[in-house]
């Protein structure tokens, strides 16, 4: 815990509050005991100590005081309601959230969200090569760059709508807020436990218990995520999936999320070294094969 973080907690504890009264008393009182303290010294030297000594301590508890309103009257960030969760996570411009099966160190999935750039980037690896797949909303295309392959599809109508509303922070931390259905049995709790907040020291850590309803391809599953919370930025840095078919079931880990934070500029560098600059991507799509010498794993739409 660094010096501004004792510091803060320090004042916390005292819950304190100065007026100009009490302010003046302590200063009154400080000036007593320093002339005191100064009584057998010589005349000049006692004054010359004095006045410095007093414009010294004036300037020291005006900034002390001016430190103590600063740090009473900023609001701290707060996620005590799944309300205040999503605004905080739904502000974030650029993320990405690495996936990995429980037990396993290597990602199963990566996936770069910008939604200052309007692009969503996915990194597989299906067998032993890596595949990327790329929503790019301005240029209106979906790409998949496979091996030395690249395939490219027009977004148009509600597909490009449905990709639109999709470029958002949450995948793979949290239900999409669009998903309505889910939010309505979502709770949000608070997990006092030392034990588990040690797996990301920093961190608190939150419970969001919701039931995914029942689509074609799934039956209805009851989903935690166990979300870890940086201490300062309220913003999570690893989250935990669980889930369990019957309510009186226990949850089962079944993955769990490294959370970062790239700049816009390293998503651009990604994306541009695995599909080419953004003018490349426009304009009717098309499907090549290009030689292994340009980039070794992608192709690169012309």
């Amino acid at each position: 815990m660094n010096p501004a973080d004792n510091l803060e907690r320090t004042i916390e504890k005292l819950h304190m509050s100065t007026k100009a009264q009490t302010d003046k008393r302590i200063l009154d009182d400080a000036y007593v005991a320093l002339g005191k303290g100064l009584e057998r010294q010589q005349p000049g030297t006692r004054r010359m100590i004095v006045s410095s000594r007093i414009t010294w301590l004036a300037a020291a508890a005006a900034v002390v005081l001016i430190a103590l309103a600063l740090l009473l009257s900023v609001p701290s960030k707060k996620v005590d309601t799944i309300e205040e969760f999503y605004s905080t996570l739904g502000a974030v411009e650029n993320i990405c959230a690495s996936s990995f099966e429980a037990g396993q160190t290597d990602p199963f999935q990566q996936v770069w969200t910008s939604q200052t750039l309007k692009v969503r980037l996915f990194k597989t690896r299906p067998g032993n090569q890596e595949q990327f797949m790329l929503w790019d909303i301005p240029n209106k295309v979906e790409m998949i760059a496979y091996g030395s392959m690249v395939h490219t599809e027009a977004l148009t109508g509600e597909k490009l709508a449905g990709f639109e509303k999709q470029v958002t922070p949450f995948f793979s931390i949290a239900p999409e807020p669009y998903e309505r259905d889910t939010l309505a049995s979502a709770r949000w709790t608070r997990l006092d436990d030392p034990a588990v907040a040690a797996i990301v020291p920093g961190t608190e850590v939150y419970d969001l218990t919701y039931i995914q309803p029942a689509a074609p391809s799934r039956p209805e599953a009851y989903r935690k995520s166990r979300v870890f919370l940086d201490a300062k930025t309220k913003l999570p840095r690893r989250a935990e999936l669980y889930t369990k078919s019957e309510p009186e079931d226990e949850y089962r880990l079944w993955c769990f999320v490294i959370v970062t934070y790239p700049s816009e500029s390293e998503i651009q560098v990604l994306i541009r070294s695995t599909f080419g600059p953004p003018e490349s991507r426009a304009g009717e799509p098309e499907y090549i094969v290009t030689p292994e010498g340009d980039r070794g794993r992608t192709g690169i739409r012309r």
